[in-house]
C-alpha cells in the first residue's frame, strides 16, 4: 500500500446476505451504523457508503464494481456464518476491482472464526467483536500510509490475534448513521419481530449476556453492558423526531437484565413521550419478567414479546447452561397475554440425550401455552460454540460438508436420544396442534398489532405447518 495524503477517505461497508423473501429474520444493519458513525465522527476526511445485501437487488458479485464506483479506499465486509461463502465472494469481487484498497471482515463470523477467515487472502485483517474503537486505528494507520499494526481486536497474519477491546461505556458511542441506509428498504420488507411490512427501527440498548448457553457465539462477551435509560430515551427521540418514527424493534439479548433501567425507560416515555410501540423479537429473560415490569412495558408501547423457552425439561435447562426458571417464565407468558401483547415463543428440539418425554414436555409447554406464534427449530451444533463439541466426528463431518447456507439453516439434524421417524413427526403434530387451534387463531388476530399485516401472519403459519 503506497504512503500518500488523501483529501478524503472513503469506507464501503458492506453486510453479506440475501434479499430472500424465505428468511424472514431481517433487520437494519445495526453494526455497520455504528461502524460508520464511529468513523465519520472521528475523522472530518472519512465518508461511509453502506450496502446491505439483505435488502438489495445487487449480490455479492457486484460489491467490487460499486465499491470502485464509489471510489472506497477501505472495504469493511459483516456476516453472519451462514453468509461467509457470500462473504468471501464479495471480497473476491472487492479486490478484482480494488487490488491496493485495505479489505477487512468483521461481524459474528469474523468474530468467531478469525484466523480461518485470514486463510482467504482477499482479506488484509479481521475485527473481532466490537469494532467501533477498532476501525477508528485502522484509518488512523491507513492515513498514515500503513497497514493495521497490534490494535486490540485486530486480527493480522502479521500480529496474529491480540487482546479484544471491549467498549466499557456504550454512551461513549455516537448513535448509529441512520442516513448511511435507505430507511424505506427496511419498510417494504419483513423484520426480525415478524410483524409484517412496517416504517420501523432497530435498537440495540445494551451489549453482551452474563449467561452462557452452550448454543451460543455470543461475540460481546458475558459482562452486560447497558446504555443507560438516559442515552436509550435520547436516541429514540432523535429517531422520532428527524424521521418520524414511533415503532422500534429492540434487539438486545438481555433487555431487562437490570429492572431499574427498564423501570426508568419505561415511566419516562410514559409520563414524557414520545408515544411509541415497542416489539422485542430477539428474546427477553423471560424469568426475569414480573407483572411489574411487564405492565409498565405495556403501558410504555410494548405490543410484541419473543419468549425464547427452548427446552421444558429442568435436566436440559441445566445441560444448556440456561437455567430458566419454567415457572416463573410461564407465569411471565402468563401475563403478557393477558395484558393483550402478542407473544411468540422459540423451543429448540433435539439437544443430545433429549429423551421422548423431555421433547413432549417441551412440546406441550407450547401448545398448551397462549402464545400467538411459535418457532420449534431442531437443535444444530455451530461450529464454535460448546454444543459442536459435544457431537461426535460424523456429525461435525456431516455438518462441515454442507453448504454455508443450507449449514445454517439445516432442519434435519437430530441429536436426541428419539428415532428420527418418532422426532420429526412429534414436532410436526405439536406444530399442527399449536396453529390449527381455533382459539389460537382468534387470540392472534385480537392481539395482533398491525392487523394490515395478517396475510404476513398466515403465510407464517403455512411454512411453519408445512415447510418445517
Amino acid at each position: 500500500m503506497a504512503t500518500m495524503i488523501r483529501d478524503k477517505i472513503r469506507v464501503f461497508l458492506v453486510q453479506a446476505g440475501l434479499d430472500s423473501s424465505f428468511y424472514v429474520f431481517r433487520s437494519h444493519p445495526i453494526g455497520l451504523m455504528y461502524l460508520a458513525s464511529m468513523a465519520e465522527h472521528a475523522f472530518e476526511n472519512v465518508e461511509c457508503h453502506i450496502l446491505d445485501l439483505k435488502v438489495s437487488s445487487y449480490t455479492a458479485k457486484d460489491v467490487g464494481r460499486l465499491a470502485c464506483e464509489f471510489g472506497a479506499d477501505v472495504v469493511g465486509i459483516s456476516s453472519m456464518s451462514m453468509y461467509s461463502g457470500l462473504m468471501n465472494e464479495a471480497a473476491g469481487s472487492a479486490r478484482a476491482a480494488l487490488p491496493d484498497a485495505l479489505i477487512i471482515a468483521g461481524g459474528p463470523h469474523a468474530s468467531c472464526f478469525p484466523e480461518a477467515v485470514l486463510e482467504n487472502k482477499d482479506f488484509d485483517a479481521v475485527i473481532e467483536g466490537e469494532g467501533e474503537h477498532a476501525l477508528v486505528e485502522i484509518l488512523r494507520e491507513f492515513m498514515a500510509g500503513n497497514k493495521p499494526g497490534y490494535i486490540p481486536s485486530v486480527v493480522t497474519r502479521e500480529f496474529g490475534r491480540p487482546e479484544r477491546g471491549i467498549i466499557e461505556d456504550p454512551d461513549t458511542l455516537p448513535f448509529p448513521a441512520w442516513h448511511r441506509i435507505d430507511i424505506q428498504d427496511y419498510s417494504r420488507r419483513s423484520s426480525f419481530s415478524i410483524l409484517g411490512r412496517r416504517h420501523y427501527m432497530s435498537l440495540f440498548t445494551s451489549r453482551a449476556c452474563p449467561y452462557r448457553c452452550i448454543y451460543c457465539h455470543n461475540i460481546f462477551g458475558n459482562r452486560f453492558r447497558p446504555r443507560s435509560a438516559e442515552n436509550v430515551i435520547s436516541e429514540i427521540r432523535t429517531i422520532n423526531d428527524r424521521y418520524g418514527i414511533s415503532d422500534f424493534d429492540i434487539l438486545d439479548d438481555a433487555f431487562n437484565l437490570k429492572k431499574e433501567r427498564v423501570k426508568t425507560i419505561c415511566e419516562t416515555l410514559i409520563n414524557e413521550g414520545p408515544k411509541i410501540t415497542f416489539a422485542f423479537p430477539n428474546g427477553l429473560r423471560s424469568d426475569l419478567l414480573d407483572e411489574e415490569t411487564l405492565v409498565l412495558m405495556r403501558e410504555a408501547g410494548t405490543t410484541y414479546i419473543s419468549f425464547a423457552i427452548e427446552t421444558a425439561s429442568p435436566r436440559l435447562q441445566k445441560l444448556i447452561k440456561k437455567n430458566l426458571n419454567l415457572e416463573k417464565a410461564r407465569n411471565a407468558i402468563n401475563i403478557a397475554s393477558g395484558l393483550g401483547i402478542f407473544c411468540n415463543g422459540f423451543f429448540m428440539a433435539g439437544f443430545p440425550t433429549e429423551t421422548e418425554p423431555e421433547l413432549k414436555s417441551t412440546l406441550n409447554f407450547a401448545v398448551k401455552s397462549p402464545l400467538d406464534t411459535a418457532h420449534f427449530l431442531k437443535v444444530t451444533p455451530y461450529e464454535g460454540t460448546e454444543l459442536f463439541e459435544m457431537v461426535d466426528d460424523s456429525t461435525k463431518a456431516l455438518l462441515k460438508s454442507r453448504p454455508q447456507i443450507a449449514r445454517y439453516d439445516d432442519q434435519s439434524f437430530n441429536l436426541s436420544n428419539i428415532p428420527n421417524k418418532i422426532f420429526f413427526s412429534m414436532i410436526k403434530n405439536a406444530s399442527r396442534r399449536f396453529f390449527l387451534n381455533p382459539f389460537r387463531i382468534l387470540s392472534m388476530f385480537r392481539h395482533h398489532p398491525q392487523p394490515g399485516n395478517i396475510l404476513h401472519f398466515i403465510r407464517f403459519a403455512l411454512i411453519r405447518l408445512f415447510l418445517r
